[in-house]
């Protein structure tokens, strides 16, 4: 039996949903499969949907003037990626790719906009994702400025404990902002420690 879109957001975001929201969700979302190496978003692209990640892992990216990546945010099982374009109302700044196959929930920002408008709990819901975006943005910055390397690269693994092993080192070492060869030395030279 398929499952609709409105059980995966029922079950994983621990929310009741009438029945009007419920019909609403089930004829405008959508489940999406991604493959490794998609890339449902792109910088300079218009992007009209949320994503829920059902399972997989995806890493959003910019590319600087020397044509490298660097790595912005991961988002894996049970997190949302696409909301830049909701805040700002304009085109995306940079690239979400997914690293492993992914099965998400597309929400169109009309959807999201609706529901929001009809149920107080799906707008609390979202205004506490915003708040969980912006304390990791936050946190991120400060370590960037305020951390050593091997201070980052520990706090990246107490934080996404389950990421270490699904992520290529480089992709690790761009979010931390350190060559991948000091990266190679630094989990050297921790390896009894994390």
């Amino acid at each position: 039996m398929k499952i609709q879109p409105s059980e995966y957001l029922k079950q994983c975001l621990k929310i009741d949903l009438n029945d009007q929201l419920t019909a609403l969700i089930d004829t405008h979302a959508s489940i999406v499969t991604f493959e490794k190496e998609d890339h449902p978003i792109r910088a300079d692209e218009e992007v009209k949907s949320f994503y829920y990640i059902i399972y997989g892992v995806v890493r959003g990216y910019y590319i600087d003037a020397a044509g490298n990546e660097v790595t912005k945010c991961f988002a894996f099982e049970n997190c949302f990626f696409g909301s830049e374009c909701y805040r700002t109302n304009k085109h995306s700044t940079f690239y979400v790719e997914c690293l492993e196959e992914c099965k998400c929930v597309r929400l169109p920002y009309s959807l999201v906009r609706e529901i929001v408008s009809l149920d107080w709990q799906i707008g609390k819901c979202i205004e506490n994702m915003y708040l969980s975006e912006i304390e990791k943005l936050e946190s991120r910055a400060k370590n960037l400025l305020l951390l050593t390397a091997e201070e980052r690269y520990i706090h990246f693994c107490k934080e996404y404990p389950s990421l270490q092993k699904r992520l290529q080192l480089r992709y690790i070492a761009s979010y931390i902002g350190i060559k991948p060869g000091s990266m190679s030395r630094i989990r050297k030279e921790l390896k009894n420690q994390i």
